[in-house]
């Protein structure tokens, strides 16, 4: 546990956080939530339903306060305190160290490719804090579930992704369901849907306690109903597991299936597992929610696995008092993980400079504010529209053609970026349209290249990562 704070505490790498800090700077100037685009000349009368509006408030005041390093600290600590949460529902403390270690482990590397700065991590903390309150409640523990909504009235204020509590209470409803369809007279099971029943019923009120009242249900259900998003918006794929970086998850999904295997699950932990999975298969963005539900999944069923067999075979580990140099050994690893874990946070957020440049064009930005006269509408490379949106608002000649809102961009707009990016017969056609007289955009990619040989532009800056170019008058 002190050693995967490292895992989660990163520089800010996400696309989207220039813009989220952007709107957080621009509601606590403003003292309002934007209605409609601030940031490009191509969506500007787009309604906006900014439905994390909290969390840009909250990485607005983190970053005046401590600059990045701050957001990066607090965004690490809440994952941790997810992981908390995870070891508590898991009974970790009850189970073989070895076991609970390594699930706790595997699960740090399998979310890899998510952890980081971004405001995910607030849906990763709420999913957990209710899959500990739901196990809780489901094995007669505790009661604390009837507090899910008024936490779901947070949770939606913070981040779109609060419509998972829905799928996670539904899922122990259909748990509880089935108990009751196959052993009627047991009454807890009617009891405890009543309970979960009234908990939905008041979560989904909660729900419409934000300033947009029920369109908060909108805009996530559009994100995920809008085919062209998910088709072209990278962290919406299924995952790739060709990629090395996500074998740690294939191998989290091999566990399942070999725990499920040899010991039967009960109707709860096989329903939640099953839901995870397919919402983490469906998109890589998931994969925080599957390693939320199923880590603790794993870590009993293989820890009760291994109680059973050991039992069965007879096999017993000698118990005894830590004698003191064994003590104090513990004690020094623990100062040396500690220290080696503190170290890497330090390194990371000292290249939190060398990162930003290495990822978004710094240094073509540096030049593109040295030549104020240079253009006056953009083509920008999609994941860079919320760094530039973020380095030239309110500037009228710096705004972007598109940045990282994919909802409030719409699906016909990010379709005409991808027609231009993919160079699709029309591409000249919608940069004519739209009156694009200057590019910014990775160097040495496809269009880049295709502009160096057409006659109406011309190159006018090339670093290791940007190149722009300006149409000719």
């Amino acid at each position: 546990m002190v050693a995967i704070w490292a895992a989660f505490t990163s520089s800010v790498q996400d696309p989207d956080y220039w813009w989220h800090y952007r709107v957080g700077r621009w509601m606590l100037d403003n003292g309002r939530l934007p209605s409609t685009d601030l940031f490009t000349y191509t969506a500007t009368g787009h309604a906006w339903i900014d439905h994390e509006y909290l969390s840009e408030v909250l990485i607005a005041l983190l970053q005046g306060w401590g600059g990045l390093a701050a957001v990066s600290l607090f965004f690490g600590a809440l994952t941790w305190a997810g992981f908390w949460l995870i070891y508590k529902t898991a009974g970790a403390g009850r189970r073989p160290y070895v076991i609970a270690g390594l699930g706790i482990a595997l699960a740090a590397l399998a979310g890899a490719p998510i952890w980081g700065p971004r405001a995910q991590m607030i849906t990763f903390f709420f999913a957990c804090l209710e899959l500990y309150w739901l196990r809780g409640y489901l094995q007669g523990r505790s009661r604390a579930i009837n507090w899910l909504p008024l936490a779901v009235a947070l949770w939606a204020n913070f981040h779109g992704g609060f419509l998972v509590a829905y799928v996670f209470l539904g899922v122990a409803i259909a748990a509880e369901a089935v108990g009751w369809v196959l052993d009627r007279r047991d009454a807890a099971h009617l009891m405890r849907l009543r309970t979960l029943g009234r908990v939905l019923g008041l979560s989904l009120l909660a729900a419409l306690a934000t300033p947009h009242f029920y369109r908060v249900f909108l805009n996530p259900l559009e994100t995920l109903s809008s085919a062209t998003q998910r088709r072209l918006i990278v962290e919406w794929f299924s995952p790739d597991f060709h990629l090395t970086v996500l074998l740690p998850f294939l191998a989290a999904i091999l566990l399942l299936f070999l725990a499920f295997a040899l010991r039967r699950p009960a109707a709860y932990d096989l329903f939640l597992a099953l839901a995870a999975l397919a919402l983490s298969l469906e998109s890589v963005r998931n994969l925080v929610l599957f390693i939320a539900a199923v880590t603790p999944i794993l870590i009993e069923s293989l820890s009760a696995t291994w109680r059973e067999e050991s039992e069965r075979r007879g096999w017993r580990l000698p118990g005894a008092t830590p004698a003191p140099l064994f003590a104090a050994l513990t004690a020094l690893a623990l100062v040396v993980i500690a220290g080696a874990s503190g170290y890497r946070i330090a390194t990371a957020l000292a290249h939190q400079d060398a990162d930003t440049r290495a990822s978004y064009p710094v240094a073509a930005g540096d030049w593109l504010r040295a030549h104020p006269e240079v253009g006056t509408r953009m083509y920008n490379q999609y994941g860079w529209g919320g760094y530039l949106a973020d380095r030239f608002y309110p500037d009228a000649s710096r705004r972007v053609f598109i940045f990282g809102e994919a909802t409030l961009m719409g699906d016909r707009l990010l379709q005409q970026y991808q027609d231009v990016q993919t160079l699709r017969r029309n591409w000249v056609q919608v940069l004519d349209d739209y009156q694009v007289d200057y590019v910014v955009y990775n160097r040495d990619e496809a269009l880049a290249n295709v502009l160096a040989t057409e006659p109406n532009w011309q190159r006018v800056y090339q670093d290791d990562v940007a190149v722009i170019y300006v149409r000719k008058t």
